[in-house]
């Protein structure tokens, strides 16, 4: 079907559903009248339109009452199961925290870092900072001189010109 078939059948199949200006229903009107082509397939579209209309419509298998009633339910069921489970992981990481205090030998439980202060010698090579004294000399800025100030009434390079 080229671009212009199917722009025609739409156009025919939005007249058939009364979606149509009133320049393009007098053009579908015209169709309808001279060409063959357009009647065959407006016979076949009201057709197609009566056999959908007329489709037997089954009847539900339960009541829409009940319908709603499992779908509640059903969401209810999962929020429990939300909770427990978010419960049980609860649980589970406090044995878990609780069985590592007990083994606390075992290569694989967390361990926590000491040290004695009072051991320390200016031999070892341990990470020392210094907190009234800077460990490195820092170097002081001299004085502000007045030539380094910047005028804001004219550029500070030359602009060449064009």
């Amino acid at each position: 079907m080229d671009i212009h078939q199917r722009d025609r059948f739409e156009l025919l199949s939005a007249y058939l559903d009364g979606e149509v200006s009133p320049a393009e229903r007098q053009e579908v009107q015209t169709w309808l009248a001279d060409d063959p082509t357009a009647q065959h397939l407006h016979r076949r579209l009201q057709k197609l339109r009566y056999g959908l209309q007329t489709l037997p419509i089954p009847a539900p298998q339960q009541s829409t009452e009940d319908l709603l009633a499992g779908v509640f339910e059903a969401e209810d069921h999962r929020r429990v199961w939300s909770r427990w489970a978010w419960g049980g992981g609860a649980i589970a990481a406090a044995a878990v925290g609780a069985l590592s205090l007990f083994f606390s030998g075992s290569p694989l439980s967390p361990r926590l870092a000491h040290n004695d202060p009072g051991n320390l010698d200016a031999s070892s090579s341990s990470l020392m900072i210094a907190v009234n004294q800077p460990v490195v000399e820092i170097p002081t800025l001299p004085a502000p001189s007045s030539d380094l100030s910047i005028s804001i009434d004219r550029p500070v390079v030359d602009i060449p010109m064009p």
